[in-house]
């Protein structure tokens, strides 16, 4: 697990027990009155979804720039429906970046977004995976209720990638066929873990995790039409104790050169809004 800068992923209960200890080491660390100005700002903290691990790594020198001390800022990932809910309780949250627009309309909708911050930072495509040295590497979706596949990974109700998944398998109408194969998990990371180690013979991830992650074989990828567009959007969360430097990192992810590095990581352009957004707390 990295400090500044770094990027880590803790389950739900270790991260509300860190954000618990977090927020009692501030208060008891408040300065005397009259004295908040002398004290500099800490790193921005960026929930994001846990599939852009990579290119935020990458990234954090470029986001570095946009704070006069230069600090790079601290990644807590995970699956964006669970980084809703720390969010939700009040974890100290500057950035959310969600892996589907729900995650930040619900946000938005309970006023705890700032007006106007909301970007498409990059988009993504729904694949299926089988392990490298499978004799199923020419599996496609109808194939996923053959006797042969009897394990499929798939992300649980928060992870927005299980959420695409499960419109593919209606898409293709498998939904009741493999019902019972399906092993919910709690990321799409997990998931392609999942696949590359054989727990499971086959998995609905995104394409990006699929060229992150070793030992994975793409056999299929999932028609445009089959599911909600993948489109990952950043914003600003209602209680930034530093609003003003996180509407700048989130600015940050739309240019030309966090463009690219998503890109060089199997991330598409950004999708279109599939929805108009709800209004937003005013900052």
């Amino acid at each position: 697990m990295k400090g500044v800068g770094g990027v880590r992923e803790l389950p739900g209960r270790a991260l509300a027990g860190a954000i618990t200890a977090a927020l009692l080491l501030a208060t008891a660390c408040q300065p005397p009155p009259g004295q908040e100005a002398a004290r500099p700002p800490g790193p921005l903290l960026v929930s994001a979804a846990s599939s852009l691990q990579e290119p935020l790594r990458a990234l954090a020198p470029l986001l570095a720039q946009q704070r006069q001390r230069r600090q790079p800022p601290q990644f807590n990932l995970g699956s964006s429906g669970s980084l809703k809910q720390q969010i939700e309780r009040g974890a100290p949250v500057d950035v959310f970046i969600a892996a589907g627009d729900q995650p930040i309309h619900q946000l938005a909708e309970k006023g705890l977004l700032l007006a106007g911050s909301r970007r498409a930072i990059a988009s993504n495509r729904l694949v299926l995976v089988v392990p490298a040295r499978s004799p199923n590497r020419s599996l496609s979706f109808q194939g996923l209720g053959s006797n042969r596949i009897r394990r499929i990974g798939i992300g649980d109700s928060t992870v927005p990638a299980g959420d695409y998944g499960r419109q593919t398998l209606a898409y293709f109408k498998l939904s009741a066929v493999v019902s019972p194969k399906l092993v919910p998990m709690g990321s799409v990371r997990a998931v392609a873990q999942a696949v590359a180690t054989g727990a499971v013979e086959a998995g609905l991830v995104y394409a990006s995790d699929a060229l992150s992650v070793a030992n994975l074989h793409i056999s299929a990828v999932a028609p445009p039409q089959s599911h909600a567009p993948i489109t990952y959007l950043a914003a600003v969360v209602a209680s930034s104790r530093q609003p003003r430097e996180a509407r700048a990192l989130v600015q940050a992810l739309t240019t030309p050169q966090a463009q690219e590095e998503f890109r060089r990581h199997g991330l598409l352009a950004p999708a279109p809004p599939a929805a108009p957004a709800p209004k937003e707390t005013k900052p």
